[in-house]
């Protein structure tokens, strides 16, 4: 590594070390500072509260399953032997649903639980041609309520509301579509006591957006007088959409955001338990798919409890807001704003409270946002996401194109050091210390660094996760279409089905990894082989062949665009290799007469080496 490249690398430690110390550090002390300041407050509501009873023992969890392989999470059978009052028998009343269609969602509600049953996103498409959903069929618990009713939880979903929608009735399957005549329609579920207690959920569309505006109502009187506290909650868990089920699967995460804290909890990690709660200041809870979202964004921030909800077994994953009833409120009301659709970074950053943060984008999270914006704001100019990624890949080569041809004449330099380097093996054999110097001394005299053409690799390693990030988990390329049989360049490109399942290759061919495979194989070839015979030279003969073939089957697998990338990338590296070691040839050529100041080095060295 030259002076200069080395100057970059620690200045870019440098600055890592004091964003750390000044900007990551206090956030996180004083996000700690406001944690502890909202317990205190708690603890102090909870000493003032006039109502302490013992707790009375859970009721039964009773877990249910939809249609397939989609589970609901835990549910609680309602306390038994009540036929009369608030909590009336579950099954009464007749189940009648109310479908709301906007310009962007088809919305199914039910009367029984005042729940949302389904979603559909008709401006999305699954590869069978149907909108994508967001509830698995046949499950239920989309904006549910439970009650704390002194430590048992009473959940709402068996019960039947009653419900109206702006103002009236409605018939069982009515739809009401939203348009030029419509533009806003409003969903009551209410539920009452012959106490005064009563609960009410409003809902609230528009024609356009993927938002529906909910608001809780609660009058405290009668049998909800103990009531501790209450909580919405996502328990219908997420479709799947993708054709590759496990890998839309394993980007299945519950989430949320508590003050200035992020917490995402893939739906793996809920193995011990299934569910992980928060205390604070919550913003808005969620729960996604690889390229979609069910989130509650809170209108007015309270204390309250973040709940993380997930099945390892099922890979379900959901999410609750809970709000404990402090100081004896005799009246409550929540309002939250729901978002159900796409991960786009555009209409997420809108919200202002970090939902954006949904979108998994790897540790390098700045740069492949950067990465995102250039790919978004080109695709204004190039309507072709293809095009783009190709584009990318050459800006990419001409930024590291010095470095580049720098590790071309460290590589050329390197064989023509070969002999030299195998004469001091066969003197020092049995000397490694020994070996081990005075082969360094070799290269600094002349002038080789022997990590010389890892150099350039290394440096646009952050370009190539940022795009694979991007390729891999935004919404932006799902669906993209390149050319011919590339019609999506966030999944592999398929020519044609093998009509069985081979081992390493799967069930469908794809071409691109094999024509990456092929450029990488001849730009090793390329670069020549170290001359002479010996372990270390049969070795690095035997890598440069088999990296080309480990590298086509790691790639197999991954989004056509990335491999697009990389395939561009060493067509371009191919070339300028060519005209580098053009050059350097000529100017080893010349070496002796005064030209070529790698060549000369390298030969004095040579040429020193023979004298001794």
């Amino acid at each position: 590594m030259d002076k200069r490249s080395l100057t970059a690398v620690l200045i870019t430690f440098v600055i890592l070390i004091v964003w750390q110390f000044l900007y990551v550090m206090p956030r996180q002390k004083a996000a700690y500072q406001r944690r502890m300041e909202i317990r205190r407050e708690q603890a102090l509501d909870d000493s003032l509260s006039a109502r302490e009873k013992e707790d009375a023992p859970p009721a039964e969890e009773i877990r249910t399953e939809a249609e397939g392989e989609e589970a609901t999470f835990a549910q609680t059978a309602p306390a038994p032997g009540r036929t009369a009052g608030f909590w009336a028998g579950p099954q009464e009343g007749e189940e009648r649903e109310l479908i709301i269609t906007t310009d962007k969602m088809i919305v199914t509600l039910s009367n029984r639980g005042g729940e949302i049953t389904g979603i559909k996103l008709p401006e999305f498409k699954r590869k069978n041609g149907e909108p994508v959903e967001i509830i698995p069929a046949g499950a239920r618990g989309g904006i549910s309520i439970s009650l704390d009713m002194e430590g048992r939880e009473e959940k709402l979903a068996g019960h039947v509301f009653e419900a109206t929608v702006d103002g009236r009735g409605w018939e069982d399957r009515e739809e009401i579509v939203l348009g030029e005549t419509k533009d806003k329609t409003e969903v009551i579920f209410r539920r009452k006591g012959p106490g005064g207690e009563s609960l009410e959920k409003r809902f609230e569309f528009s024609r356009d957006g993927y938002e529906v505006g909910v608001t809780v109502s609660l009058e405290r009187e009668g049998e909800l007088h103990q009531a501790r506290g209450y909580a919405v909650s996502w328990d219908c868990g997420m479709a799947v959409n993708e054709k590759d089920i496990s890998g839309d699967k394993r980007q299945f995460a519950a989430l949320g955001k508590v003050g200035e804290e992020f917490y995402k909890e893939s739906a793996r990690s809920f193995g011990k338990t299934d569910l992980k709660e928060q205390e604070g200041m919550v913003l808005w809870a969620g729960a996604r798919t690889k390229y979609f979202i069910s989130a509650m964004v809170v209108a007015e921030h309270r204390s309250s409890v973040l709940g993380l909800r997930g099945d390892k077994e099922t890979g379900q994953v959901g999410y609750s807001i809970s709000y404990p009833f402090r100081g004896d409120p005799r009246r409550v009301e929540d309002k939250f704003l729901c978002y159900f659709g796409p991960l786009d970074m555009v209409g997420l950053k809108e919200y202002g409270v970090g939902l954006e943060k949904a979108i998994d984008l790897g540790r390098l999270r700045f740069f492949s946002v950067f990465v995102l914006r250039m790919m978004v704001w080109m695709k204004r100019f190039i309507p072709n996401y293809g095009v783009i990624i190709i584009i990318l890949s050459i800006m990419t080569k001409v930024i590291f194109y010095r470095l580049t041809h720098k590790s071309f004449r460290s590589m050329k330099d390197m064989q023509r050091l070969q002999p030299k380097l195998k004469e001091l093996q066969e003197k020092y054999k049995n000397n490694k210390e020994k070996l081990n110097k005075e082969t360094m001394k070799m290269y600094k005299e002349a002038g080789v660094n022997p990590l010389g053409g890892c150099l350039p690799l290394l440096l646009q390693m952050p370009v190539f996760i940022a795009l694979f990030n991007v390729l891999r988990n935004t919404i932006e390329l799902r669906d993209a279409p390149f050319v011919l049989w590339i019609n999506d360049l966030s999944s592999p490109d398929v020519l044609f089905n093998f009509g069985t399942k081979l081992p390493l290759l799967g069930s469908e061919c794809h071409i691109l990894p094999l024509l990456m495979g092929g450029a990488m194989f001849l730009q090793s070839k390329m670069g020549g082989s170290p001359t002479g015979e010996g372990v270390g030279a049969a070795q690095t003969k035997m890598m440069s062949t088999m990296m080309p073939i480990v590298f086509t089957f790691i790639f197999y697998g991954m989004p056509s665009g990335l491999v697009l990338y990389w395939i561009v990338n060493n067509i371009l590296s191919i070339i300028q290799q060519y005209y580098a070691h053009q050059q350097i040839e000529k100017e080893n050529a010349l070496a002796p007469a005064g030209a070529g100041e790698s060549g000369q080095k390298v030969n004095k060295r040579l040429e020193k080496g023979k004298t001794e």
